[in-house]
């Protein structure tokens, strides 16, 4: 009776391990998923602002897209922010032709701070997720557009 004890916990071990493994390799590969890109626009659009600064923090795996507008408080202006950043994300969905639409996770909130320099900085920032199209909305683009080239 001990020895098949013995056996059957033994063998339960091996098991384990065996899943322990499979669980870390899948933990490393859901790592490497969860990565956030910073991207900085090329095309700003700052309206005049010349302190102004785009930055996009795109994470793929989720679709979500932090996008900060930072310039100095004294030249904060928060129509030409939301207008940049609505700017900014028309650039990044046309250049991402994977996302059909984007909405929005949260509130945007604007914040102030002060750098190293004792500048007074204001950071305006937004949280939106991007939809991912689907094969059908792929199929009615591309015959739309023939439909157009005739």
């Amino acid at each position: 009776m001990k020895k098949i004890l013995a056996i059957t916990m033994a063998l339960f071990c091996a098991a384990g391990m065996v899943f322990a493994d499979e669980v870390d390799e899948y933990l490393k590969q859901q790592e490497a998923n969860n990565k956030t890109i910073t991207i900085v626009p090329k095309d700003q659009h700052q309206d005049g602002v010349k302190t102004a600064k785009v930055q996009l923090e795109y994470t793929p795996s989720t679709h979500e897209v932090h996008i900060y507008y930072d310039c100095l408080a004294v030249s904060y202006d928060q129509g030409s922010a939301m207008n940049t950043i609505l700017e900014c994300l028309k650039d990044f969905q046309d250049q991402n032709l994977q996302y059909e639409s984007y909405r929005y996770m949260r509130k945007d909130s604007v914040k102030y701070y002060n750098d190293d320099r004792k500048l007074k900085w204001a950071r305006y920032h937004s949280w939106v997720e991007f939809k991912p199209r689907t094969l059908d909305d792929s199929i009615k683009d591309y015959i739309m557009q023939q439909n157009k080239a005739n």
